[in-house]
C-alpha cells in the first residue's frame, strides 16, 4: 500500500524534510498518489509538516503506532510477519482468540487503548491511549505439554531485552512474569492456550502483554500509582513505541526458537539474568494466604524454589511479595 510505504520513508527520514518528488520517485509512484497518502496519514493521526517546494516530514515526536513502522524494525522469520495494529479494541488476546482458526502461527494483533484489558487471575489491566501499548501473539507450535509454561518466561525475558534495547535500562523479573523496575510493575503477561479434547496436545497459546510506557493524562489512577510504573519513568529518553513492538517481536522468535527445539536451559539462563530478588526474604502467597519465606533459586522448569523453617519446597504455582535491597534502601 502506497501509504504504508510513504509511512516507512519518512520514518526512515524522521525529523528530515522529504520531497514529494523524491518520495514518487523512490517508490514508482505519481506525486498524487503521494498526496493522497500524506493526507491518509494525517487522518490517522501522524503529525506530519509540509512546507511548500521542500517536502513533508515526520514530526519527531510522532509515536503513533502503525505496521509499516513496526514492520521496518522487524528481523523476525515468522513473528509477527502478519500483523495487525488497532486504534482500539475490547482485548488483544480476546480478539486473536475469536480469530484463531483461520489465522497464521505469529500472527500480532496491536493496540493503542483496550477498553477491557485482562491480566491474570482475571485481574483488569488500565490500557488508556497513547500511553502504552498492547499486543497478543498467536501460535500454533508443536510443545509437549511440559514446555507450555515456558512460553510465559520467553515473553518475560523478550520483553526485558526489548525495554534494555529501546529504553535504555535493565529491568527485573519478580516471579513469574511481572516486570520491575525498582519494584514499580511495567508490563503485564497474560498467556492463554487451548487443548484438542481428542489428542491432549495443545491446540494454540495466545501471548498477550501491555506495556506501561508513559504515564497517561492526568497521571496512573491513584489506587495503582504505589505498584505500578511507566518506562519513560527509567528511561533516558523518550521511547518509540513501534521500535519497543519491534524489538520484542524480534526477541521473542528467539526465545520461542529455543522452547521447540528444546534448549529451555539456555531460555532459563536469559530468564535468571533478570532475577534479582534470589537470597531475600520474600512473602508467598498461595489459596489467600500470606508466608513468609526466602527465595532460593528458580529450576530448570521456571519453578521457584523457596525456604521455610529450615525445609526447602518447589512452588509450582501461587503469588509472591517482594522488597528488592533498592526499596528498602
Amino acid at each position: 500500500m502506497v501509504r504504508d510505504d510513504v509511512l516507512r520513508a519518512l520514518e526512515q527520514h524522521r525529523g528530515t524534510l522529504v520531497s514529494g518528488g523524491t518520495l514518487a520517485r523512490e517508490l514508482g509512484v505519481s506525486r498524487t498518489a503521494i498526496w493522497k497518502a500524506i493526507a491518509s496519514l494525517r487522518e490517522m493521526g501522524f503529525p506530519i509538516e509540509s512546507i511548500s517546494g521542500e517536502g513533508y516530514r515526520l514530526a519527531e515526536s510522532s509515536d503513533a503506532l502503525s505496521e509499516a513502522g513496526i514492520a521496518m524494525e522487524l528481523k523476525t522469520n515468522r513473528m509477527a510477519r502478519s500483523l495487525c495494529v488497532l486504534s482500539t479494541v475490547n482485548s488483544t488476546n480476546t480478539y486473536l482468540k475469536e480469530r484463531a482458526a483461520s489465522l497464521p502461527d505469529g500472527y500480532a494483533a496491536v493496540a493503542d487503548c483496550q477498553t477491557a484489558g485482562r491480566g491474570r487471575l482475571g485481574r483488569t489491566f488500565l490500557s488508556p491511549s497513547g500511553s502504552g501499548v498492547y499486543i497478543s501473539i498467536l501460535l500454533h507450535p508443536t510443545l509437549p505439554l511440559e514446555r507450555v509454561n515456558m512460553i510465559t518466561v520467553g515473553a518475560a525475558v523478550a520483553l526485558c531485552e526489548a525495554i534494555q534495547e529501546t529504553a535504555g535500562f535493565e529491568p527485573d523479573i519478580k516471579w513469574v512474569n511481572d516486570v520491575l523496575k525498582n519494584g514499580k510493575k511495567l508490563c503485564g503477561i497474560l498467556t492463554e492456550a487451548a487443548m484438542e479434547a481428542e489428542t491432549g496436545q495443545l491446540s494454540y497459546a495466545i501471548v498477550g502483554v501491555g506495556i506501561n510506557v508513559r504515564q497517561p493524562e492526568g497521571g496512573l489512577p491513584e489506587e495503582i500509582r504505589d505498584i505500578a510504573g511507566c518506562l519513560e519513568d527509567f528511561s533516558p529518553h523518550p521511547v518509540r513505541r513501534n521500535a519497543l513492538v519491534a524489538a520484542f517481536f524480534n526477541h521473542m522468535e528467539t526465545c520461542l526458537d529455543l522452547i521447540v527445539s528444546g534448549n529451555t536451559e539456555a531460555l532459563m539462563n536469559r530468564y535468571r539474568s533478570f532475577i534479582h530478588f534470589l537470597g531475600e526474604p520474600i512473602t508467598v502467597i498461595r489459596n489467600g494466604v500470606r508466608e513468609a519465606a526466602t527465595a532460593v533459586a528458580i529450576n530448570s522448569s521456571g519453578h521457584l524454589i523457596i525456604e521455610q523453617n529450615g525445609q526447602q519446597s518447589v512452588m509450582l504455582a501461587g503469588e509472591i511479595s517482594i522488597r528488592l535491597p533498592e526499596q528498602i534502601r
